[in-house]
């Protein structure tokens, strides 16, 4: 007879909510002691970079009142990634992540911390933010695929599908408190201390990339053909019907259902009218205020969809989360366009937020699970191009839309509505054309499992 188990006392409800926990998919990916570190580096630096953020788009709308101005400074950061995205995320799978995730985040750093003695000092500079912009665009081609080709090497496949959107919670949970936390230090400290701050953040990812113990140099002993590098991983993303229908609808969405989030902070001066008041004698710019609203909506929303999608994580109707999300973010779009209640447009932008990241990172997903080992990383440079490298254009026709629609006075006084809304409700119509041509495509959208 097997001796009987030592009798221990557990509370009420404890062991059963661990073991709960341990088995969720949630709890099988943070089991790993490497993933964990990739997370908790990749949220304080992106927390930081809402910090930052927030500060910016105040400020270069502040100087320029301008929508097209906006637009151009996420257009001059993404512009790289349009041009060279492939080539330099191509490379990632031949050199050492760590080194290159570490590297790029002293860049990182060096260039916040420019722009927070710029600012400190006064002679800070529309041109100054461009440039930094556009050299941050340039690293950024080779930091994206490697930090999230990381997440293959960290957890086995068999976890990979729950965290993908696990890993992504990073970016999104830090848009609820980085927005938060830049908006009261831009309140009460301003622009240059946000820059700072988020300087100090990427030292967090520096950190996890030393602490992880997993392998992450190159399997690939040496670099192949320029051309190949170029076009392998394009040939077989157009090749597969499944990629390359989740490429065309993610482009959609990419050009004109996210191109809002750019113009938030002209959003908050036009259509829910921000202005400057008097507080305590002190003048306080709404705008500020507001815009850290929008954004935490956004990131709430965002959140709520992750969690969404990692429950989901194992469904075989990942095609119909693609076209429920881009028919909610048409919607929102239209319905915001119009309604002029802060606390009316919180939830709706909340779930436009919600509806976007469960599409991008559905793709996400699938782009790393249909993708064979030696091309992951240049089937996700596919992925990351189209989402970085193509919104900006959709970001800078907007801008350039809504500025000469609300200042030429015959546009102005004819439209129902003109400037950001105008786009909001543009951008809004396209999503649904979209989302009508994924429900009646089947099978691009088939076998995703």
């Amino acid at each position: 007879m097997p001796p009987s188990e030592p009798l221990t006392f557990k509370p009420p409800g404890q062991s059963g909510f661990k073991q709960k926990f341990t088995q969720s998919k949630l709890g099988k990916v943070v089991r790993h002691s490497d993933f964990r570190l990739l997370w908790i580096g990749a949220f304080l630096s992106f927390t930081g970079s809402w910090v930052q953020n927030i500060a910016q788009g105040y400020y270069v709308y502040s100087i320029t009142r301008s929508e097209t101005m906006l637009a151009v400074v996420s257009f001059v950061w993404s512009l790289p990634v349009f041009l060279f995205g492939l080539v330099a995320g191509s490379f990632t799978d031949h050199f050492n992540k760590r080194k290159v995730l570490a590297w790029t985040q002293v860049w990182f750093a060096c260039s916040a911390t420019y722009l927070a003695i710029a600012t400190w000092m006064g002679f800070v500079q529309l041109w100054q933010i461009l440039v930094v912009s556009f050299t941050n665009g340039l690293v950024s081609c080779i930091e994206m695929p490697a930090r999230q080709s990381i997440v293959s090497r960290v957890v086995p496949p068999e976890d990979l599908a729950a965290a993908v959107p696990v890993n992504a919670m990073t970016f999104n949970v830090a848009r609820i408190f980085g927005p938060a936390i830049g908006a009261f230090i831009l309140a009460k400290f301003g622009v240059a201390w946000c820059y700072f701050i988020n300087g100090l953040s990427f030292f967090a990812l520096i950190w996890s990339a030393f602490a992880i113990k997993a392998d992450l140099r190159s399997h690939e002993t040496e670099i192949g053909p320029m051309r190949d590098l170029i076009t392998e991983g394009m040939l077989y993303t157009m090749r597969d019907i499944r990629l390359r229908t989740l490429l065309i609808l993610e482009a959609c969405t990419a050009c004109f259902g996210i191109a809002y989030i750019p113009l938030i902070p002209a959003y908050a001066k036009e259509a829910l009218g921000a202005q400057v008041v008097m507080i305590n004698k002190v003048p306080v710019d709404e705008a500020k205020v507001l815009n850290g609203y929008l954004y935490m909506a956004v990131g709430i929303g965002a959140l709520f969809g992750l969690i969404l999608i990692t429950t989901l994580s194992d469904s075989d109707k990942k095609g119909n989360i693609v076209r429920w999300a881009m028919t909610l973010l048409g919607v929102g779009l239209i319905l915001i366009a119009f309604v002029r209640s802060l606390w009316l447009v919180l939830p709706i932008v909340a779930v436009m937020g919600c509806a976007t990241i469960m599409q991008f990172n559905t793709t996400n997903a699938l782009f790393q699970l249909l993708a064979p080992d030696r091309l992951r990383g240049r089937v996700l440079a596919m992925h990351i191009w189209t989402l970085n490298g193509l919104s900006p254009f959709g970001v800078l026709l907007f801008g350039g839309i809504a500025n000469f629609t609300r200042t030429n006075p015959e546009l102005s006084n004819t439209l129902p509505i003109n400037g950001v809304a105008l786009v909001m409700a543009l951008g809004g119509l396209v999503m649904l054309v979209g989302a009508a041509a994924a429900i009646r495509n089947r099978h691009g959208l088939s076998n995703l499992a």
